[in-house]
Formats: C-alpha cells, sequence, structure tokens
C-alpha cells in the first residue's frame, strides 16, 4: 500500500532577466547573460509553512564579473517573509557570469522563487491534524479480519460537497483506500477510482472526518487498512 511521503516545500527558481552594464559610447559587442551554476533554494518561513500558506518572490541581484549574487532587492513578494526567505537565498547562488564580447562583465537579473506547499501538508493543516503521516509497524488488511472494522461517526457528506459544483446536478462515486489508526482515525487516504473529477479534495476530506472504533488484532488495537465507497451528492 503506497502512501504519500512526508511533505516538503517546494521552491523553482528561473532567471528571467539581465541587464549588461557597459560604458557609454563602448562598443558593446555580443553580450551573453550570467547563467547560474549553483542555486540554493529558500527556507518556507516556518509559521506561514504552519499555516499553509504559499506564495512568491522576485529578486533583483547583479552578478559580478566574478559570478557572486550581491546586492539583493525584493522586486516583489506576495508576503514580506517570502522576500526575505527568497532574497537570502539568492545572495548565495553563484553564476557564469555575463560576457560581452568574450570578456566578463557585471550584469543586473531578476530571479522569481515560488513557494509551494504538497498537498499532504496542506490537508492536515485544514484538517487539524496529522492525516497523512509515516506509518511504522505492521498494517492488518481489513480482509484478513473476521468482520470489516465499523465507524464510530459518519460526516453527512453533503458538508464536503465542492462549492464550484453547487446547483450543477453532479455527484461523484468515490473508491478509496485508507488505514485506521489504533485510535479509530483514519489515515493516508488516497482515492482508487473516481467517477467525477474535482471531487477528489473533497472525498479525501470526508472519508479523513470519519471516525472508527479500534481495531484489536491479538488483543492490541492495530493499523488496518481497509477500502470503502462513499458518495458525494448535494
Amino acid at each position: 500500500m503506497n502512501f504519500w511521503k512526508t511533505p516538503l516545500t517546494l521552491a523553482t527558481m528561473i532567471l528571467v532577466a539581465s541587464t549588461c552594464f557597459s560604458k557609454e559610447g563602448e562598443d558593446t559587442g555580443k553580450v551573453l547573460p550570467p547563467v547560474p551554476i549553483y542555486k540554493v533554494s529558500p527556507r518556507h518561513p516556518d509559521d506561514l509553512y504552519a499555516r499553509a500558506v504559499e506564495g512568491e518572490a522576485v529578486i533583483a541581484v547583479t552578478v559580478d564579473m566574478f559570478g557572486g549574487a550581491t546586492k539583493p532587492e525584493v522586486e516583489s513578494a506576495t508576503h514580506q517573509d517570502f522576500g526575505v526567505a527568497a532574497a537570502l537565498a539568492a545572495s548565495e547562488w553563484i553564476f557564469e557570469p555575463a560576457t560581452k564580447a568574450g570578456v566578463p562583465i557585471e550584469s543586473r537579473v531578476k530571479l522569481p522563487f515560488v513557494f509551494e506547499i504538497a498537498f499532504e501538508h496542506k490537508m492536515n493543516v485544514e484538517m487539524g491534524r496529522e492525516v497523512f503521516v509515516e506509518l511504522k509497524g505492521p498494517i492488518v488488511p481489513s480482509s484478513e479480519l473476521d468482520k470489516d472494522p465499523l465507524p464510530s461517526y459518519v460526516p453527512p457528506f453533503s458538508n464536503f460537497y465542492p462549492e464550484n459544483f453547487r446547483n450543477s446536478g453532479k455527484s461523484a462515486a468515490v473508491n478509496l483506500e485508507f488505514v485506521i489508526s489504533p485510535t479509530g482515525d483514519v489515515l493516508n487516504p488516497r482515492i482508487l477510482s473516481i467517477t467525477t473529477e474535482g471531487f477528489e479534495k473533497a472525498a479525501l476530506k470526508a472519508i479523513s472526518s470519519m471516525k472508527y472504533r479500534p481495531v484489536m488484532v491479538n488483543g492490541k488495537a492495530a493499523y488496518v487498512s481497509m477500502i470503502r465507497p462513499i458518495q458525494l451528492t448535494e
């Protein structure tokens, strides 16, 4: 049974523009922009990561004749902390410097950074608990039990119906696999099949809101995997 890994913060960097400096009246010749040869990903600010806040920032740096990134300046940022983190990372980049007629010159470039958060972590934050976790220890398939585990709480699945589908008449039949924890929580849900695209997140949130009675195996509460279908309608 394959589950998603521990969520990671992603950052994407692309060199988007360069402006090379030259003395007035000097023969410019052919100018080649700098090329990054060493990149540093910014750290997602702890508070924003804890709240599953995503964003972006654009940092301008001067690439000197030796390829170092200096004078970082925040051009734009969706949050101040993203700008600070991105500027710190950008200042550690190393480049092949820009050249003019084959001679290294100073240049100014803009580096966009995108701060993304893995879906699993966003789900954990939205649900207010660890839904996607790395499990250690044996997981007992429900097919090996005398009978399927019974839920102690089943929420109204209509509460999770996607807002963008309201009054559309659409519905979704979803088949999910998940693990029941020793405390009865639903962990690591994944979709096996779904009849209507766009209902995936709603289905995962719905099944994660269910609660089961702890399943006893050999006298101890165990991790138990099972498959369950649900229907999402208005």
